[in-house]
């Protein structure tokens, strides 16, 4: 999934944020969860199997994580 794509999907839940939108990734090992909080205005990160809960504040930063998280699988893989 590139930066591009990532950032057109925050943008989808900053747009409906009045609606409740999980994504779900799956990224190796691991499933994370992505929602945007309104009350909180920020966009929540949530690995399923620890139930570790990061917060980002913006699409820059939130999209760098997820970006990064996805990077490290496709690393992997052609390693």
């Amino acid at each position: 999934m590139t930066i591009i794509k990532i950032k057109e999907m925050l943008e989808t839940l900053l747009r409906y944020e009045d609606s409740e939108i999980t994504h779900t990734l799956c990224s190796g090992n691991h499933t994370f969860s992505l929602s945007y909080s309104k009350e909180l205005q920020t966009f929540q990160l949530k690995n399923v199997e620890t139930g570790h809960i990061e917060h980002f504040r913006g699409v820059e930063t939130t999209s760098l994580a997820l970006y990064r998280i996805i990077s490290m699988v496709e690393k992997k893989v052609t390693e």
